[in-house]
Order: C-alpha cells, then structure tokens, then sequence
C-alpha cells in the first residue's frame, strides 16, 4: 500500500514537472526593429571665397572635433564615431579643413552611427579651431592660395569661447532628426564662416556659429 502510493506520488510529481516545463518553455515571440544608420555631415558657409578666403586644397583653416553626440527626448545621448566599426574617437580628435572643397560640398562627415528607429531632438559636439601654424598674437593661422599668390592672416580665439555647442541654440528653430529602420539620416552641421570670423583691421575674431543646415533620409 506505502510503495503504491509512493509510486503514485511519484508519478504525479513526474507529470506535473512535465507539465510546468511546458508552461514554462513556451515561445514568446520578442520583436525588436533593426536600426537605422544615422550620418553627420559638415560644411561651412562662405560667402567671401571668391575674395581672400578661397577654397582648395592650399586652404587650410582646421577644426579639430573632440565629441559628438545625438539627443534623444529626455536628455538621453547616442555617441557617434567616426565611422560605424570605430569604438571611440581618436585620443585627439578628428581634423576637418573648413576651407576644404569637401567642406564646401557638404561631403566631409563628422561620423555615422547604427540609431535605434525614433525621432531625435538635438546634437552635442566639442569642436575648436586649432592651428597648423601659429598666427600673429598667438592666433589660428589660416593659410590660402589665391591667383597662385599665398596668403596669410591670423584668427584669434578668445579664452572664454566655448568649445562645447548644443544644436539647436536657443535662438535656433527646433528640429527632429527622424531615423527608420533600414535607412539612412543624413544631418548636415555648418559652420558659418561669414558670421563666425569677425573681421578687424589686421586680422579675425573666432565666434563660432554653428547651425543644422539639413535632414535627409533616403
């Protein structure tokens, strides 16, 4: 009689184990949407190349960018790399000529980044103009070429600019930068020359001015 009911009990708790593990193991489909690919691009506004700040390859005024990051609502932050294998930014920075036919064709890019799909609201960057030579007063020396003759001029840059900038200002119109999955954002940064070169009698006052100058998806 013991060992029956044993037996019995026994195989009740076999079933029911059985039976739980069932429950328990059913699949749950998880759906989790691919990303999109997020690229920032650079350009600057130049409205005086065709006078004393030429664009080409023997133009030369560098900006050096440190950090970049996209905004998503509730303050949270997408770093992006320089391309979508890197892991980080180089221990200096990455160099970005502004007089360059790349800058004026919008084809330098700042970095790209797999985003998940959504809608973001903003960008967050660390750039300075940083020398390839000195220049008078201990300035930015801007290097040029124009009708084959070479120019100099010098740009200083205040101990109090800051190289930290959030797009959009607080003077700008807002944006949302859209990502999808299987797409590609394209957002261009530029940087106003015309405005951020302030012109003295013998050389330039850096006030940098930055703005987003398009969204596009493809």
């Amino acid at each position: 009689m013991i060992s029956s009911l044993r037996t019995n009990g026994t195989l009740f708790f076999v079933l029911f184990t059985i039976l739980f593990l069932g429950i328990s193991c059913e699949q749950y489909e998880y759906f989790s949407p691919s990303p999109g690919i997020l690229e920032v691009r650079f350009s600057t506004k130049n409205s005086r190349a065709g006078s004393f700040l030429p664009y080409g390859v023997t133009s030369n005024l560098t900006l050096n960018l440190q950090s970049l990051q996209v905004r998503q609502p509730g303050n949270v932050k997408l770093p992006i790399f320089i391309d979508l294998n890197a892991v980080k930014r180089n221990d200096f920075g990455d160099f970005f000529n502004c007089l360059s036919d790349q800058a004026r064709d919008s084809s330098l890019v700042w970095g790209r980044v797999y985003a998940p799909p959504g809608t973001y609201t903003g960008l967050d960057f660390s750039a300075r103009l940083t020398p390839n030579q000195l220049g008078f007063g201990g300035g930015v020396g801007v290097t040029v070429v124009r009708d084959g003759i070479p120019g100099f001029f010098s740009v200083l840059v205040p101990f109090d600019t800051e190289a930290s900038q959030l797009l959009p200002k607080s003077n700008q119109p807002s944006f949302s930068i859209p990502v999808e999955t299987d797409r590609k954002t394209i957002v261009t940064v530029t940087l106003d020359l015309d405005s951020s070169l302030v012109r003295r009698t013998e050389d330039f006052v850096y006030q940098p001015y930055f703005y987003v100058s398009s969204i596009r998806t493809f």
